[in-house]
């Protein structure tokens, strides 16, 4: 049984794993701007410019800016970004205190043996499953930055793990952004209905 879920788990990340082997990944952000009325504008409207932007992870520079210029009605405001995107932005690593705090368990991620790993992981996890219905954008933002302090340890210590081990915690990870990325979509479904 518990190698069938090991399986399972696996070919659900798999496509994960070659995804992030394949293409480099890009962030977007969304910067909204109003400008004023001008004669161009419809009367009773106003231009709204949206500025999108794709970062490199690895640099954070800007790779690709698109603008896009729409009339709205006079006096309304610029839409936030959606919920995507600032679950899309970079995440720094959490500090101890914040992983603790997550795993609700004493830990000190450098300090973390392949055993000790091993259970933060399967901890982590544990708790995304059970918390998430209702997470919100911190939430998840939150979850991927203690899910990054454990893969920078993991980095470290990758050599002492065996192959069923590196699968273990390989399938964890892509599980969470799995999760992740279904409530992004589903957020953004439910935003247009």
């Amino acid at each position: 049984m518990n190698n069938s879920r090991l399986l399972a788990a696996f070919l659900l990340a798999l496509p994960f794993a070659a995804a992030a082997q394949t293409k480099p990944a890009t962030t977007s952000t969304t910067k909204s701007t109003t400008t004023a009325t001008t004669p161009a504008a419809t009367p009773g409207t106003q231009q709204q410019t949206e500025v999108t932007e794709d970062l490199d992870p690895a640099t954070g520079k800007v790779i690709r800016r698109t603008t896009r210029t729409i009339n709205v009605p006079a006096g309304t405001t610029p839409a936030p970004s959606s919920a995507s995107t600032t679950m899309d932005a970079p995440i720094a690593a959490a500090s101890d205190a914040q992983v603790t705090a997550f795993l609700r368990k004493k830990t000190t991620v450098s300090t973390l043996t392949t055993t000790g790993l091993l259970s933060a992981y399967e901890a982590f996890i544990e708790r995304v499953r059970t918390d998430r219905p209702n997470w919100k954008p911190a939430d998840w933002n939150n979850a991927a930055a203690v899910l990054s302090s454990l893969t920078e340890r993991y980095q470290q210590l990758r050599s002492t793990f065996s192959l069923d081990d590196k699968l273990t915690i390989r399938s964890q990870q892509g599980e969470f952004q799995a999760l992740r990325t279904a409530k992004q979509i589903s957020s953004q479904v439910s935003d247009k209905l």
